[in-house]
């Protein structure tokens, strides 16, 4: 009787389940011509066709392990950008956007150093002499002899600074420094410029801690869903909903599993590229997260849901993105920006769409859309999720919402529909693939999609998995 509803493209809430199989209600039901049934639908066919024979509902005794465990998660509202935008693009927001930004960064670099610490302003009068200084990025390019020059500067004043090809070490290091990077570098300083030594970034601490939760749960991450496309894979985002409700594969960490996060591309939007409306198969962006909705309810109700936005939702395209307002999803779940930072059973969580992956790959070698995980890692040696001001649209809040101050035990990212995944000093990088199959812009650009590919976190152990939705029956 199921089966005869999903043959038609209804979907069914898990608690109706029981009542269908045992009640003769199915052409009624299909009568309604709803995409979902609820289990008050399946009680009101039963009433209108006086059914008067008790009908006993069957209860799962065994409930899955998630369901016996109240939720913790915290969000870290001063790190979310939504309620607090202020902004108006003024002269002066741009110069409090970047002294807020130097200001914090500087602060994860005040690490002691065999050098004294100087400021621009006072750099000549350490002529032929080692310092170590603290700076902005202001511009990168190459020498005639093949050096890199940087022009860098800070609150106090303006200088150059060269590294030479002969230090290859450093040389490559300088080979990934960004525009707007805000970095350490020792050297010795000439008239004109000095002469680096080495470069740091704020980066990770080696040594930091790993966290794990007292409780055996799990948290699911995915990302790009994309609803509305006709790209969109409905029977691959279907098993993975009928995995949370305890069919299928994998049923022992199904179990576990309390929390789902969707690092943004819920929806396919409106008008984000050209000509995108034959791409659509929902051309009404309500009619969109009517359908996110809709899936939502058939997750089991322990299951806590947090949500944050991407540059195809209905938000602001800058960063950072406020979350979405509860008159576009009206599901249950915890809306929150991009980024956001959430703290879920004492692990730390920052969740961020990833629009500035592109410029990212395009200004440091060796980076690549094959492998996302690899951009996590120099957002964490940056300390910054979007380093390169202008690669991707910022909005110049009094605060920057994108420097990661305090170190994440998770990097949840998504946008480029690949999944990808390596753990950087203890953190755990993740980027979580899509349900969207791939499109004519990815076949243009020869990028290469992984759908259906969800990652588990089983936070008490720390372990990591990944359970493919891609085939199946």
């Amino acid at each position: 009787m199921l089966e005869k509803l999903r043959e038609r493209g209804i979907r069914v809430a898990l608690e109706a389940e029981s009542l269908i199989q045992q009640a003769n209600v199915i052409d009624e039901l299909i009568s309604l011509q709803k995409p979902f049934i609820s289990k008050k639908d399946v009680e009101d066919a039963i009433l209108r066709l006086s059914i008067s024979e008790k009908i006993e509902v069957v209860r799962n005794k065994s409930r899955p392990h998630a369901a016996e465990y109240s939720s913790n998660v915290k969000v870290i509202h001063q790190l979310d950008v939504t309620g607090k935008s202020r902004t108006t693009g003024s002269v002066d927001d741009f110069v409090a956007y970047f002294r807020n930004r130097f200001q914090r960064m500087s602060k994860l670099l005040s690490a002691p150093s065999k050098y004294p610490n100087t400021y621009l302003e006072d750099i000549r009068r350490n002529i032929n002499q080692n310092v170590r200084i603290i700076a902005l990025v202001y511009e990168k390019r190459d020498t005639k002899k093949g050096s890199i020059l940087l022009e860098i500067e800070d609150f106090t004043g303006w200088f150059k600074a060269v590294i030479s090809r002969k230090n290859e070490k450093i040389y490559e290091k300088a080979r990934a420094v960004l525009k707007d990077d805000i970095i350490s570098i020792t050297g010795k300083v000439l008239e004109p410029f000095i002469i680096v030594e080495d470069i740091e970034w704020p980066d990770m601490p080696i040594m930091k801690e790993k966290k794990i939760s007292e409780v055996d749960l799990a948290c699911v991450y995915i990302s790009d869903i994309h609803l509305g496309s006709r790209h969109f894979l409905d029977k691959q985002f279907m098993r993975f909903i009928d995995w949370l409700n305890g069919r299928g594969n994998e049923i022992e960490i199904a179990g576990k599993v309390k929390y789902l996060i969707i690092a943004g591309d819920i929806a396919d939007g409106i008008g984000i590229y050209p000509n995108q409306e034959k791409d659509l198969i929902i051309k009404d962006i309500y009619k969109q997260y009517e359908v996110f909705d809709n899936y939502m309810e058939m997750l089991p109700d322990y299951i806590k849901i947090i949500i944050a936005p991407g540059n195809h939702d209905a938000v602001r395209r800058a960063e950072p993105m406020p979350a979405l307002d509860n008159t576009i999803i009206k599901s249950d779940v915890i809306k929150i920006g991009n980024p956001s930072t959430i703290v879920i059973e004492g692990i730390r969580n920052v969740i961020y769409h990833g629009t500035s992956i592109d410029s990212m790959i395009s200004n440091i070698p060796g980076l690549s859309y094959n492998n996302p995980e690899k951009v996590s890692r120099e957002y964490l040696k940056r300390r910054h999720l979007s380093p390169v001001y202008g690669g991707n649209l910022i909005i110049p809040e009094r605060v920057d919402y994108l420097v990661l101050e305090d170190e994440p035990d998770v990097l949840h990212v998504g946008h480029v529909h690949k999944h990808g995944y390596m753990k950087y000093r203890k953190t755990h990088l993740i980027n979580s693939g899509t349900f969207q199959d791939r499109t004519d812009f990815q076949v243009e650009q020869g990028h290469v999609p992984t759908p259906g590919i969800v990652g588990v976190l089983e936070m008490k152990t720390s372990t990591y998995k990944t359970i493919d939705f891609s085939k199946g029956s």
